[in-house]
């Protein structure tokens, strides 16, 4: 959809914005998250002034974590924009979300990388993690299994609840440019829809996103790695008769 929207002439905010371009925002996102999912004060809803650090120049927002997060902060934000709240097959999205979120999410090798790398990968892949347990409730693959589907169809009605039927558009991918268009008062461009593989796009983001990481966590261990052999080395230089280094007499 963000794609779309990008050949309308419309910016779009995706949480990969966060990789690159605004790394700086994971701070803030982190920020408004713990406010709102992990904090013992009142939650005062984000509102406008905060939300326009974090979005930019954009003119789109799509409903990536950690952004979807705060849907209906956005939607009472800016009451003039207008809301296209793409159907999707269920089952096709939970295959999707759980291939694409969840799983990368929780795998034990990225949490493993998170906990070694502090410089780049650790700010956000700990939004992501606080996006996921904070508004999904899902802190292991096996409670996304559980809980993933329940969550899509409580936020669709959330968003059917909130926006005004003015500002409202029910999309389906398939239902190509015509409506979305009209909805938006774009012209129709000649060239067709764009239809991303989603799960091959979003794997090979994580992909660099993580050799990235790995290669910060080789630099950030490899110190520590050659200070432990260097002293073990002198330990043995210094006690030949220890039982790794006794020598034959």
């Amino acid at each position: 959809m963000s794609a779309a929207l990008e050949k309308l002439g419309i910016p779009c905010w995706h949480s990969f914005q966060l990789f690159s371009a605004h790394y700086g925002d994971n701070e803030m996102w982190l920020d408004i998250l713990t406010r709102k999912f992990f904090s013992d004060e009142p939650y005062e809803p984000v509102g406008r002034e905060e939300l326009d650090q974090l979005l930019h120049s954009f003119g789109a927002v799509s409903s990536d974590p950690p952004a979807i997060c705060f849907a209906e902060e956005l939607i009472a934000a800016y009451p003039e924009a207008k809301i296209v709240l793409v159907e999707r097959d269920i089952d096709s999205w939970y295959e999707s979300y759980m291939h694409s979120i969840v799983r990368n999410i929780c795998d034990p090798f990225a949490n493993l990388v998170l906990t070694l790398e502090r410089s780049y990968f650790r700010p956000i892949g700990i939004v992501q993690k606080r996006a996921l347990e904070g508004w999904a409730g899902i802190r292991s693959y096996k409670e996304g299994e559980l809980k993933a589907k329940d969550n899509y169809r409580k936020h669709y009605a959330s968003i059917r609840r909130v926006t005004p039927k003015s500002r409202l558009l029910e999309f389906s991918l398939q239902d190509g440019w015509e409506p979305l268009c009209e909805f938006l008062g774009k012209p129709v461009p000649e060239e067709e829809f764009p239809h991303l593989n989603e799960k091959a796009w979003f794997d090979e983001k994580v992909k660099l996103l993580l050799r990235r990481g790995i290669k910060n966590a080789a630099r950030a261990v490899f110190p520590w790695i050659f200070a432990l052999v260097v002293i073990t080395a002198a330990f043995w230089v210094a006690n030949p008769n220890t039982k790794y280094g006794k020598t034959s007499s």
